[in-house]
């Protein structure tokens, strides 16, 4: 085994250069950096409308996007919604084998593949236009000098703090080398295959082989559990951009370890790329996926967190554009084909946090939020009071009648229970024809109408 580094940082510096280096991913390389000046010399306005507004203009594809290499890159990443420039390189590389471009010609091939692959709807991740930088890559040195400083700042003595412990434990561990990586990986990959051999009951009757076997297993499982601690400070340092969110810090920590050990059983050390580079997709999909699974109060699918957080940026960026918060069709079109007004309403809709009806209100916390929302179900003080007045001058113009004929009204106008009876009904309750509840309920009718000083103060009600 190579001789570990110390966490210098003389030694942090070359952390990320690789050994070997193909044409093709320096071309990316200088891809970005191009990129990158390019966008740093636009207008900010300008660059916004040129990244949001489709390109009408026809264009003639490239003979080698139709190489199976190509293909089969463009398939892999409508399936998982990203590719790295490191993947494309590799893809051109395999396509443009022995066609002898120049690396001029080169650089421009690698711009044009990146571009066709964006046309497709697919993310460029060392592309992207977010704070959630990739790891990994040559130009990381910042990146990797943040780090150090993170680390730096941990109390070298042990704490009570469960955090402090764990930061303090996975900064001891060394950092790898590219090749160390590499021999890592290819002790699992054997322990793997030794272990398989086993469960088939090959040489099960040879005993030295069988302990032979036995031990690149346990090589592989210690190769493996090497390469995951070398890499836990990778989720510290992509863990803590994912900081309030819904999930604490152990938590985001927890889940990215889980993406980790994902990668480290589907890492390919033959490609000879960093594993962080790797590694950083899968930890930051698992952290993700448990932030959509877990932070909300009501689960929201996944990909309608990715549309919801795509729509958040278009507005923030349209706001800082406009200097105004922008109307549902202004971020509908900036959103693209497929958008309207009214599924940017229902989107954002569904990005609400529900909020509980017990949170205190105020500094001394002595009343809740479920105090100042009003039930709509309920009428108001004044019409409670309209209400009450309105019901007593009724019992004072109905006390001026008989008793059977003011219970006749009551039910026939519903006063009772809510119910207008009817004539049958009420004959039934007062054991007479229907004819007779008719004449009384006239009667009664009569006397109220023509006696004004028993109804003057009602008729104030029905304005």
């Amino acid at each position: 085994m190579t001789e570990k580094r110390t966490r210098s940082k003389k030694t942090s510096e070359t952390i990320e250069a690789p050994q070997e280096s193909t044409p093709v991913s320096q071309s990316a390389a200088k891809v970005r950096t191009r990129k990158k000046a390019t966008v740093e010399e636009a207008p900010k306005t300008k660059g916004r409308r040129a990244a949001i507004e489709p390109d009408d203009t026809p264009r003639v594809e490239k003979p080698y996007v139709q190489h199976q290499a190509i293909q089969d890159l463009v398939r892999v990443g409508k399936t998982m919604g990203m590719l790295s420039t490191e993947e494309i390189a590799t893809a051109l590389s395999a396509a443009l084998e022995g066609s002898g471009t120049s690396e001029a010609d080169l650089l421009e091939e690698v711009e044009d593949l990146q571009n066709y692959i964006q046309r497709q709807g697919i993310e460029i991740s060392d592309l992207a236009d977010d704070d959630e930088e990739v790891l990994g890559f040559d130009d990381d040195e910042e990146d990797e000098e943040e780090e150090d400083e993170f680390f730096d700042d941990i109390p070298k003595t042990v704490s009570n703090d469960p955090v402090r412990q764990y930061l303090h434990e996975i900064g001891r561990v060394p950092l790898l080398t590219l090749d160390e990586e590499i021999d890592l990986a290819r002790r699992i990959e054997e322990g793997e295959e030794a272990r398989k051999r086993i469960e088939a009951g090959e040489h099960s009757e040879d005993e030295r082989k069988q302990r032979r076997l036995q031990r690149l297993v346990e090589d592989g499982q210690y190769a493996r559990q090497q390469l995951i601690e070398a890499n836990l400070r990778l989720v510290v340092s992509i863990a803590k951009k994912y900081t309030g969110r819904g999930l604490g810090f152990l938590d985001l920590i927890q889940e990215g370890n889980q993406g980790l050990i994902r990668a480290v059983e589907k890492f390919e050390y033959k490609r000879r790329y960093k594993f962080s580079t790797y590694a950083t997709w899968w930890i930051r999909q698992a952290i993700n996926r448990a932030i959509a699974d877990q932070a909300r109060t009501i689960r929201i699918p996944v990909h309608m967190v990715e549309t919801i957080n795509k729509l958040t940026r278009t507005a923030r960026q349209l706001q800082q554009e406009l200097s105004r918060e922008p109307s549902y069709e202004e971020i509908a079109e900036a959103m693209g084909p497929g958008w309207d007004a009214a599924k940017v309403e229902e989107v954002q809709k569904v990005s609400q946090e529900p909020v509980s009806l017990e949170t205190p209100i105020g500094d001394e916390k002595d009343s809740f939020y479920g105090d100042f929302i009003p039930d709509e179900n309920l009428d108001s003080p004044v019409e409670n009071a309209a209400k009450t007045l309105l019901s007593e001058e009724l019992e004072k113009a109905l006390s001026k009648l008989t008793e059977r004929e003011a219970m006749v009204l009551k039910l026939r106008k519903g006063l009772v229970d809510g119910r207008e009876h009817t004539l049958e009904e009420v004959g039934q309750y007062f054991n007479v024809t229907r004819e007779r509840i008719r004449q009384i309920e006239n009667k009664a009718l009569r006397k109220l109408k023509y006696h004004e000083s028993r109804t003057r103060k009602l008729r104030d009600f029905l304005d």
